[in-house]
């Protein structure tokens, strides 16, 4: 593929020797170069932030950046870098991303992400949400991309950014968590094949979307559902209608903090409505870095229990010694008034 790296590089010897600035039409004339070829590498240029343009009337003069370069601090970012212009358009890259899409930085300067296909901010879902971070919203987000036959996960962030002139753009974030989501997986499939020989229900819950990831077969059959019918749903759609989890925290540092685990008992329910009683273990599971990966919930029914319980409540009343005056039936004329 060719490049105009050369032809680039003349650009900026000849305003390095005329520091005063020069126009384009006697840079083109200077470099024997065709005057509509010498505006698309001054704009290159000006893109990249290598030169700047200075207006004196109807002239536009072009001179040497003298700032440090915006495309010299993104390539020290282990991120991919994307600054787009106010009709979203690339008018910045880092040198990681162009070396991960296999593409030359010219090439997408001053086009579409939609446009051009480009890997992971080419789809139309991440796409949308540039949409909503150019009007004004920062946005955050998760994406699986396969690329070349492999498989890579990334953290997305949407950055809306004013220019220097004022205008709106937004700035695309790309951090490659690929080989932590891979432990992260082979971790979790490997407490999934442990969880899977517990005799007790167990549930797994991610710690960052508070949503089920895997429900193991006694869970199921306590429940009453599928494993498919719960994973990616809150775990407090199997508490009893209204109910919350007793004395549980929203902050899992405050919930596992003291002992290291959380135990309540509430009312839980079942796929067809049916209410039962149940004890609540929740231990969670720690990553590499000493975070809360998930949180392994571990239930316990108490409906036999409950039911002895109440069996042996009505057994101690039916065994309660009444006083013999009490189980005279007596008028009460004749209790608070004894015959004389």
């Amino acid at each position: 593929m060719k490049t105009h790296d050369a032809e680039l590089l003349k650009i900026k010897d000849l305003l390095h020797n005329n520091p005063k600035g020069m126009k384009i039409t006697r840079i083109a004339r200077e470099l024997a170069m065709n005057r509509n070829a010498a505006a698309k590498f001054l704009e290159i240029l000006l893109m990249t932030g290598q030169v700047e343009m200075l207006e004196h009337g109807m002239s536009k003069i072009f001179i040497l950046s003298s700032r440090t370069r915006i495309p010299t601090m993104l390539d020290l970012s282990n991120d991919f870098i994307i600054v787009l212009d106010r009709e979203m358009k690339i008018s910045q890259v880092n040198d990681n991303y162009l070396k991960f899409a296999g593409l030359i930085r010219e090439n997408l300067l001053g086009r579409r992400p939609d446009i051009t296909g480009l890997p992971i901010i080419g789809r139309q879902e991440i796409f949308d949400k540039i949409r909503n971070a150019h009007s004004g919203t920062d946005i955050r987000t998760e994406i699986k991309e396969i690329f070349r036959g492999e498989e890579f996960f990334y953290n997305v962030r949407l950055t809306p950014t004013i220019f220097n002139d004022g205008k709106r753009g937004t700035t695309i974030i790309i951090e490659d968590v690929t080989r932590e989501k891979q432990n992260e997986i082979s971790l979790r499939k490997m407490v999934e094949e442990i969880l899977s020989c517990i005799d007790d229900a167990v549930i797994l819950v991610h710690s960052r979307t508070r949503a089920i990831s895997f429900v193991n077969a006694t869970a199921q059959r306590m429940f009453d559902y599928k494993q498919e019918e719960l994973v990616g749903k809150d775990p407090w759609v199997l508490l009893g209608v209204g109910r919350t989890v007793p004395g549980y925290y929203s902050n899992l540092h405050e919930a596992f903090g003291i002992r290291g685990y959380f135990e309540t008992e509430s009312l839980l329910r079942r796929k067809g409505g049916e209410e039962f009683h149940g004890t609540l273990h929740l231990r969670p599971i720690h990553d590499d870095i000493g975070g809360v990966a998930s949180v392994v919930i571990v239930i316990r029914d108490m409906t036999s229990e409950k039911r002895s319980e109440r069996r042996s409540i009505r057994s101690d009343a039916g065994n309660l010694q009444i006083p013999l005056s009490l189980r005279i039936g007596t008028a009460d004329s004749d209790r608070y008034h004894p015959a004389t």
